[in-house]
């Protein structure tokens, strides 16, 4: 699969940039020659199972593709990772060799490479293998230990529609290419000839520094990351020329939905529903939160289909994980196939309406509070940048509902506190927040919102 979308792009753009950051850029046809010698070098080292324990770059791509190529398995690690947890982690997936790009100080049991000299292991003779390697993906861990989800490249290369480009699409790689939504991206750009991009670091600040310095068109990434970029770029004369942005990841509220409006009126925005073990199931552009109800009405030919069981969102899909890898590690599938995905909805307006993840609920004297609907309140209020809606032990009821807030320069706290009460009067007097703690930042993952 690996080997036919490059063959296509060498008949189509061989010359046009495929990666291209501050550092490097790399031609379709060059990258692929230095993907066939390392495909063969790969093929030859002991083992059946590799894993990368390094930063997103141009290197860690070329091992993932050249991995796929020569028919291993690959396992992708999160720097997030301390050097002292990679014995377990190599230990529990079986992981014969692993590439870093700084070697650890601790004790290994795993042959250990450093990434920065792949023209070591590349060989003259390149090698392509009978059957293609898979993926190996942690899940995000926001709510929960991770889980580690078993990809084939076909399933993930079968979710990416190849569609007709009238022009050239720069992609910003916005998401960690160790979770399901930048690996999704890499083969996006892959199977459409499209251009990667990379930022100097995951940090917005540099993301919007790539897109002004390169003509990136196209950006893929979570809310989060959206409402730090708007809080940081002008209203207007921001300089950015995108044709089209996709949120993921996280529920979209209809204040984002706005403000990214105003701020790029030209901008094709799309919001998707995907998971790790579920893969993308489905895109909405009619620029409302939340889903259309038709899509429960799918037959069974579909690759994907919906259904909610007492309030929670169950899928049934023909491209997702394989399974879970570990031997504890079983997916929540029942016997037709269906998985829950763990995000609790209800129907309203012909519209399938978010709540917030099945563990988020907040028990608040027997009643339950689900944390989103509060944070779509507060986050729609002037001089809100971010919120998080969490609960708090409390003696006598169990649980209160409490909020960090993280306000735009220049906003009164003690005004922006008065605001979130007022608006949170709408609210069942259950659900209004009784904690409200103003904070300068908040823990994410990969620009998701950490809950845990």
């Amino acid at each position: 699969m690996i080997e036919e979308r490059f063959r296509d792009a060498l008949a189509r753009c061989p010359e046009r940039a495929f990666l291209l950051g501050a550092r490097h850029e790399h031609s379709y046809s060059d990258f692929y020659q230095h993907c066939l010698r390392l495909a063969g070098g790969l093929s030859r080292l002991e083992g059946h199972r590799i894993a990368c324990y390094m930063a997103d770059s141009a290197q860690l791509i070329a091992i993932m593709l050249s991995a796929g190529m020569s028919g291993k398995s690959l396992l992708l690690l999160s720097r997030d990772f301390t050097e002292q947890q990679l014995p377990t982690l190599l230990q529990r997936y079986d992981v014969d060799t692993l590439f870093c790009d700084s070697i650890p100080r601790v004790k290994l049991p795993a042959n250990v490479l450093d990434a920065n000299a792949l023209d070591v292991i590349a060989e003259s003779e390149p090698l392509i293998a009978p059957m293609e390697g898979e993926v190996l993906l942690l899940t995000s861990g926001t709510t929960g230990d991770p889980k580690c989800a078993r990809y084939s490249w076909g399933d993930l290369f079968a979710q990416v529609k190849e569609r007709e480009v009238h022009e050239h699409e720069y992609w910003l790689l916005a998401y960690r290419l160790n979770h399901f939504a930048g690996l999704q991206m890499l083969v996006h750009v892959l199977r459409n000839n499209s251009t990667l991009v990379f930022a100097q670091s995951n940090k917005v600040s540099h993301a919007i520094e790539a897109m002004r310095h390169f003509p990136v068109t196209h950006v893929s990434s979570t809310p989060t990351f959206w409402r730090y970029a708007l809080a940081t770029l002008p209203s207007s004369e921001h300089g950015l020329a995108l044709k089209h942005i996709t949120l993921g990841s996280e529920p979209v509220s209809a204040s984002l939905l706005e403000q990214l409006q105003q701020a790029f009126p030209d901008t094709r925005i799309v919001h998707i529903y995907a998971s790790t073990e579920a893969g993308s199931c489905v895109c909405v552009s009619d620029m409302r939160p939340g889903l259309p109800v038709s899509i429960l009405q799918r037959d069974d030919s579909a690759d994907v289909q919906f259904q909610i069981r007492d309030e929670e969102l169950y899928i049934r899909s023909a491209h997702g994980m394989r399974d879970y890898v570990g031997s504890e590690e079983r997916a929540d599938r029942d016997e037709e196939g269906w998985m829950a995905t763990g995000d609790l909805v209800r129907i309203e307006d012909k519209r399938i309406v978010f709540m917030g993840r099945r563990t988020e609920t907040i028990n608040v004297g027997g009643v339950k509070v689900h944390p989103l609907e509060v944070e779509n309140v507060i986050s729609a209020i002037e001089g809100v940048k971010l919120a998080r809606v969490f609960g708090m032990d409390n003696p006598v009821v169990g649980q209160i509902v409490a909020v960090d807030v993280v306000t735009h320069n220049g906003h009164s706290e003690q005004a922006v506190e008065a605001a979130i009460r007022e608006a949170c009067l709408v609210l069942s007097r259950h659900a209004r927040p009784r904690s409200i703690h103003f904070v300068d930042t908040m823990e994410t993952h990969n620009f998701k919102l950490k809950r845990q």
